[in-house]
């Protein structure tokens, strides 16, 4: 086999790695896990929504009693042609795929450019591939190594069509306040430093242009709402209590762990990263990296030594200008070397940067000084640490590849520790991988086709599919009309499974929605939150979810079928009409129903033998609906 196809075959196989991930939810099919928090829950509704209503005006209706849809931001908006035939599921999975593929190709390619060796490439690809990231944020974070893989193309002159298409393609398959931000903030930067450079930099420039403009135009709404242009409504994230954390705590936290959906199990890898740089310092100081004098002397390009040229250039002309043979192999590798030591400098100065960023906003100094920006201080800095996964399994391929160089280079007892050390890299690197397959959706999915009975809630649990189309058909019958001509609240059952089966909900999930709607929805849950501190600061102070709080079992958004039922559950029924609610459909018995205003329409629940709910429907005594 040539070394040709040896080298793509590395490629193949990784990508075959990441569809086999995907086989166990082509065989469970909806009965599949994905994580719900922030996907279910929140974005997928926002893609069925924003699609169903993509060319009727600004408004959502179902969503919280109708709402603009800036309430719904899209983070990836091309995505929601997915969603166009109504199909969640289908179009979840794909964007799944899509991202596990983009993101084991773009470390592939990005690892095989620094290091020049494709089985790193592969390796580190594979592990990158596989992490957890939510697949309803399309490119924001898969599709970071990929994007600076295209931009290094585009600072050659190389693969012109090819990155400028991607580029364009991840603008519109990424969000700008969740990883965009922080990538333009890199791309000025890179910008400014690279600005004195060559003219052929230019596509380098544009490309970031490219990317802003992309992003501006995908989000004018929302930046005229943050400007204050125009008539706005006043956002609910002015009353968000900003909560000082401890700045060195915050510091070790997100080196480690990283942040919030951004957890790159970087553990077990950042002293590989470590200890290869401290093996490179070493032995650069002991002139290993350092071109040897004989060699020096006989390499010389017009008149210029090795050192007197910078970067790439020189690359044709030194195997030009080499008449000894023996002489390239050495400069090669010193070349190496030091381009892949210097990426593991730039990947670990970036990452403390954007580390150190995040964790002064959320300290004290950050907070106080936050606390004076209205809305605009309840934006999370800590977004920023989306980037750092990239930029610590690139440090890992280049920490591999010096140790890796290194033990080339040595004999004896060197040979033996560095390869000792290159043996501990790859056993971490392996150990990450299983770590992240052990604690995402993969493991998961594998466990319930194993176990139907698994414990996890699936995606046909959580929007309750078999149980909503029975209590839409019954209100159908019951009533007469059609699912516009009343609204409806969800206890113990998220509101998002109603709104799948296309309920006009005046509950819903939102970190964007106007302040007065939040007073005119407290009033419905004053009477809970009065009975749980908990639960009036879970809401006052943050408010991200209107939903019908209970103090008997704060904190459950979810209650499986079984025993058990509310025993005192208050509601202000009263508020409920004035905001034209017609239905409560609760995922347990109420006991107090009729003290409480609420009349049960059947006493038998709706549920299907294997669902996870069982959902009782109480009608808003006096209410129209």
């Amino acid at each position: 086999m040539s070394k040709k196809r040896i080298r793509s075959l590395w490629f193949w196989l990784g990508m075959l790695g990441m569809v086999l991930t995907m086989v166990p939810n082509v065989l469970l099919g909806e009965q599949s896990i994905f994580t719900a928090h922030d996907q279910l829950d929140g974005e997928m509704i926002a893609y069925l929504l924003q699609a169903k209503h993509l060319f009727s005006g600004d408004m959502l209706p179902e969503f919280m009693g109708g709402m603009p849809k800036t309430a719904l931001t899209l983070p990836a908006p091309l995505c929601v042609v997915l969603f166009l035939g109504g199909n969640g599921f289908a179009a979840l999975f794909l964007m799944q795929l899509a991202g596990r593929l983009v993101g084991f190709a773009g470390m592939y390619l990005l690892a095989k450019e620094i290091t020049g060796r494709e089985w790193i490439g592969a390796v580190i690809g594979g592990a990158y591939g596989i992490l957890p990231f939510l697949p309803v944020y399309g490119l924001s974070q898969y599709g970071i190594p990929m994007l600076f893989w295209c931009v290094l193309q585009l600072r050659e002159n190389k693969h012109l069509a090819l990155a400028y298409g991607y580029v364009v393609l991840f603008g519109l398959n990424s969000s700008l306040v969740l990883a965009g931000f922080g990538l333009l903030g890199l791309g000025v930067q890179l910008m400014l430093w690279d600005f004195p450079g060559r003219k052929k930099t230019v596509h380098f420039r544009l490309a970031w242009l490219v990317l802003a403009g992309i992003y501006v135009i995908e989000n004018y709404h929302l930046l005229f709402q943050i400007l204050g242009l125009g008539e706005q409504n006043i956002s609910h994230k002015v009353e968000y209590r900003l909560e000082a954390q401890p700045f060195w705590r915050s510091v070790w936290q997100m080196l480690l762990y990283g942040g919030q959906h951004s957890n790159g199990y970087q553990k077990f890898i950042v002293p590989v990263v470590l200890a290869a740089l401290a093996a490179a310092v070493a032995a650069g100081a002991g002139g290993r990296l350092r071109l040897p004098d004989s060699a020096r002397e006989q390499v010389c390009v017009n008149g210029k030594t090795l050192d007197d040229h910078g970067g790439r250039r020189i690359w044709g002309r030194i195997r030009n200008a080499c008449e000894n043979g023996k002489i390239w192999p050495c400069i090669r590798n010193v070349c190496e070397n030091k381009k892949v030591l210097r990426c593991l400098g730039v990947c670990l100065g970036w990452n403390c940067l954007l580390v150190l960023a995040a964790a002064l906003w959320d300290s004290g100094l950050g907070v106080s000084v936050r606390s004076h920006m209205g809305a605009l201080g309840a934006f999370q800095l800590d977004r920023l640490l989306w980037i750092t996964p990239a930029f610590w399994y690139l440090a890992v391929a280049c920490g591999i590849a010096l140790l890796w160089n290194l033990w080339m280079g040595q004999k004896g007892i060197r040979r033996i520790a560095v390869g000792g050390c290159l043996f501990v890299s790859g056993a971490a690197v392996i150990l990450t991988g299983l770590w992240i397959l052990y604690s995402g959706d993969v493991k998961s999915n594998i466990q319930k086709l194993r176990n139907p009975e698994y414990g996890l809630m699936s995606y046909s649990d959580y929007y309750a599919v078999g149980v909503m189309e029975q209590v839409r058909d019954f209100l159908e019958e019951r009533t007469g009309k059609g699912q516009e001509e009343y609204r409806v609240v969800s206890l113990g059952i998220d509101p998002a499974a109603a709104l799948y089966y296309g309920f006009y909900c005046l509950d819903g999930y939102s970190n964007n929605y106007p302040l007065a709607y939040k007073h005119r929805f407290r009033e419905i849950i004053r009477p809970e939150l009065e009975k749980s501190e908990y639960l009036a600061d879970y809401f006052d102070n943050w408010g991200n979810r209107c939903y019908l709080f209970s103090a008997e079992c704060p904190g459950y958004y979810t209650i499986e079928k079984g025993g058990f039922s509310f025993q005192e559950y208050l509601v202000d029924a009263e508020a409920l009409r004035k905001m034209g609610c017609g239905y409560l459909l609760s995922a347990a018995y109420i006991q107090n129903a009729d003290a409480q205003g609420l009349i049960l329409m059947q006493e038998t629940p709706f549920e299907t033998e294997g669902s996870y709910y069982h959902i009782y429907v109480y009608e808003i005594a006096g209410s129209a609906g």
